[in-house]
């Protein structure tokens, strides 16, 4: 799972926290997951958020938190999409063993025995004390790591006063999570070979039909449409950094019919193999 794993450093040692606001255009964050939480807030378009087995739509205004180690994925939902992302560790409130905040709030966040709220929309009737506050610290307060702080904290503080973090009961749905990350660093380990929707389904004790609708809740696509996207990054990287021919690398990619490989490459990298190559060596000259 460590490309699956994102183990970038956010912010500083001392204050970990990472803000992004960007406008995207037929944007794609594809499946992944890390230790920090994240925060997502809508400015405008539509972008589609799927989180363990759930798909929402983020649309201007709308709050959407990410607990920690949640595998998600992001694409648009209208072609051109804008928001604000905030990723930052639990460890940020860290005050000490008998702080109540730790017990009540970041101890709890990061064993996974509580989580945050999935989404706050505008009809939630908690919406007008929780979205200033998100607002604030995005277009006010977002270059002052106190006043960040600050928001944050008032942020938690909020919800826990509220009673709007959720206890994690679901032993199954920590399974189920845990269930597909195995699949995929399966899928990892043996993308250059043939594999089987029995196979998978065996891994995790599964009616192979049901597992396809199982692994297509947990993280909004197939089993083979994640394979896929799996043996064309390795193939993408193989087309940057070696001499392979393209069948070469189409054969090392568990695909035994080129003409098959290329369709998928393009579907997925909006280009060719052999194009894919030439913008790469075009760049770097």
């Amino acid at each position: 799972m460590n490309s699956y794993l994102e183990t970038i450093q956010r912010g500083t040692e001392n204050f970990p926290f990472a803000y992004y606001k960007e406008r995207y255009v037929n944007h794609t964050i594809h499946l992944h997951f890390h230790p920090e939480i994240e925060i997502l807030y809508g400015i405008s378009g539509e972008l589609a958020v799927t989180v363990s087995e759930e798909k929402h739509i983020l649309r201007q205004g709308d709050i959407l938190f990410i607990n920690p180690e949640e595998l998600h994925s992001y694409a648009s939902y209208s072609e051109e999409v804008q928001y604000h992302a905030a990723v930052f560790e639990a460890a940020l409130f860290q005050f000490g063993e008998q702080h109540f905040f730790e017990q009540e709030f970041t101890t709890p966040i990061a064993n996974r025995v509580l989580k945050l709220p999935r989404m706050i929309l505008r009809e939630h009737e908690k919406y007008a004390l929780i979205s200033p506050i998100v607002d604030r610290m995005f277009n006010k307060h977002i270059h002052s790591k106190r006043m960040v702080f600050a928001d944050l904290t008032l942020l938690f503080c909020t919800l826990l006063e509220n009673g709007l973090l959720e206890q994690v009961s679901d032993e199954f749905g920590n399974k189920k999570t845990e269930d597909t990350k195995l699949c995929i660093k399966y899928m990892e380990e043996n993308f250059a070979r043939k594999i089987t929707l029995a196979e998978l389904a065996d891994l995790v004790h599964m009616n192979p039909n049901y597992f396809c609708n199982y692994f297509k809740k947990q993280t909004g696509l197939t089993p083979f449409t994640q394979l896929n996207n799996i043996r064309i990054r390795r193939a993408s990287k193989m087309l940057r950094q070696t001499a392979l021919s393209i069948i070469e690398i189409a054969e090392a990619c568990g695909y035994e019919n080129v003409n098959y490989f290329t369709r998928k490459f393009k579907e997925i990298r909006g280009c060719t193999p052999s194009v894919y190559r030439q913008n790469t060596f075009s760049n770097s000259t």
